[in-house]
């Protein structure tokens, strides 16, 4: 299981770094036009925009997976070994039942706003908002394995 959840992190990590190409170019290219060319893509902020939106969730999947998110290490620190396992344990599970949260209400959102379409592109909002539900999925199987590891003494007290 650990090696399909890193092979599909490398393929989030590869989606990331694509869309921040992609972003980068369709905003230097609105830069071009507008100051240039004295012309605007009227699509290009709307594109940039939920591209990052995109970027900033996958990413934080990302971080999810890697252990990468802020924590409190200078309290946990002077813990001892078991207790910091414990604690290890319950701030991934509080993170998981936010991340099932996140999953739950992401769906219910795409349901709203599936219908609505985008003011320049006139792409389906759905397309935007789905990255909290995608994200979310991710990072619950995410920290979900994290638990697991805790318990079983894989990972120890690290996340």
């Amino acid at each position: 299981m650990e090696k399909i959840l890193n092979g599909v992190n490398r393929i989030v990590e590869y989606i990331v770094s694509f869309l921040l190409i992609v972003m980068v170019i369709v905003v230097f290219l609105q830069v071009i036009f507008r100051f240039v060319l004295h012309s605007s893509l009227p699509w290009s902020e709307e594109v940039s925009r939920y591209i990052l939106i995109w970027i900033s969730f996958l990413g934080a999947s990302i971080g999810v997976k890697r252990g990468a998110h802020i924590g409190v290490e200078v309290v946990t620190n002077i813990l001892p070994s078991k207790i910091k396992k414990v604690v290890a344990f319950l701030a991934t599970l509080f993170a998981t039942v936010f991340f099932a949260i996140m999953v739950v209400y992401g769906h219910r959102i795409l349901g709203i706003v599936s219908s609505q379409l985008s003011p320049a592109m006139e792409i389906s909002m759905g397309i935007p908002y789905s990255a909290i539900f995608i994200s979310g999925v991710l990072m619950f199987v995410y920290s979900v394995e994290q638990a697991l590891a805790i318990v079983t003494g894989r990972k120890g007290e690290a996340r």
